[in-house]
């Protein structure tokens, strides 16, 4: 198992990203504003509640600002799982985080092929990975291979083999063709090993949907959303123990993304920790059980 906790996105680490940021215009002080007017500040949406002519920053004047959401380009960045940046014909953007970073993460990912590229400034390319989101399990004969659709299923993918290039940059390439992709988070970072991550591992989904049943027996179904969560069964070696209880509590209401298998998307969740608990079974391992709960 292995966790990260991500790196915050600001400007000076996003260098560059395809998708423009013309949501709504730019605010600008002392400009007049009317009520239900839309305007961009700081990479966020305000909507105007009453008329407003100030010099006042959006963010700051809350009584005439409603703040509605990130703008399309950072909603990938902002610790949201249900809020996602879309685009036609793909994604890239560039990462300088000028710090360690050996694990990247995609989750909510809409999309045919996630590619990633580390570039040092002196000694040029030193990673390039892709890896494809299509599902082809139904392949199983070269008919199939010719005749069978493909659907793209996975929505979580994660590069957990960075080389250490802290001056060095990360270009990510999301792309689905001419079609439209979708991606909710991107988690960077340096990972912490924790563990071995064992059979016995429970996933699920936690839905925040309600069922209500009037008077007369008549169901009515609110949809609301769902998030991922993972009882993880880990083996922890006790020479290492009391580090990871530490780590634990460093990241004690901090969302992280816990990797049990990074080829088992169903492992792979963002989210916060809501129990750890280690029992020193043997000599060597303790035996570990970790409850995650994934972000909305």
């Amino acid at each position: 198992m292995k966790v990260i906790k991500s790196i915050t996105t600001t400007d000076d680490i996003l260098t560059f990203s395809n998708i423009d940021e013309d949501d709504y215009p730019a605010w600008v002080s002392e400009q007049p504003y009317v009520m239900s007017d839309r305007v961009v500040y700081n990479h966020k949406i305000y909507e105007a509640i009453v008329g407003v002519t100030s010099t006042t920053t959006p963010d700051l004047d809350q009584e005439k600002w409603l703040f509605i959401d990130d703008t399309n380009r950072y909603r990938m960045f902002n610790n949201v799982v249900s809020d996602k940046s879309s685009r036609m014909g793909g994604i890239h953007f560039t990462l300088a985080p000028s710090q360690v970073v050996t694990g990247l993460s995609l989750i909510g990912v809409s999309a045919t092929f996630v590619r990633v590229v580390v570039t040092d400034p002196v000694l040029g390319v030193i990673f390039d990975e892709t890896k494809t989101l299509m599902d082809i399990s139904n392949i199983v004969s070269y008919f199939d291979y010719f005749y069978e659709p493909l659907s793209s299923s996975q929505t979580s993918v994660a590069f957990l083999n960075l080389p250490t290039a802290p001056t060095g940059y990360i270009d990510v390439y999301i792309d689905s063709g001419a079609n439209e992709v979708e991606v909710a988070e991107v988690i960077y970072g340096k990972y912490t090993l924790v563990g071995k991550t064992n059979y016995g591992t429970a996933i699920g989904i936690k839905s925040f949907s309600r069922k209500e049943t009037d008077e007369f027996g008549n169901v009515t179904v609110v949809k609301r959303r769902n998030s991922k969560y993972c009882d993880y069964d880990v083996d922890i070696e006790n020479i290492r123990l009391s580090a990871v209880q530490k780590f634990f509590s460093d990241i004690d209401s901090v969302p992280c993304l816990f990797v049990g298998n990074e080829e088992l998307e169903e492992t792979i969740v963002y989210g916060f920790y809501s129990d750890f608990k280690a029992t020193i079974s043997y000599p060597q391992i303790s035996k570990c059980t970790l409850k995650v709960e994934g972000l909305v």
